[in-house]
């Protein structure tokens, strides 16, 4: 019986959790720019001496605010 109140106790608990959260999901449209949230940590490119564009061999980090573009649009 205690062990049956418990479980029930518990599944009316998660379930009134699940409830209260919500989450909203933004579709960007693929090669439009994006301004990020938070500080990432990304492998990036950038134009050498020469002019020609190479990929950095670490990871840098790109704070906040800063806005990530696309390569090319499609």
């Amino acid at each position: 019986m205690l062990r049956s109140l418990s479980k029930t106790i518990s599944t009316i608990a998660l379930l009134t959790c699940l409830g209260c959260q919500q989450t909203k999901v933004i579709l960007v449209p693929h090669g439009d720019p994006v301004l990020l949230a938070e500080p990432i940590k990304a492998k990036v490119y950038a134009f050498d001496a020469q002019g020609n564009m190479t990929g950095y061999p670490t990871k840098v980090t790109i704070p906040a605010g800063w806005y990530a573009l696309p390569k090319r649009r499609p």
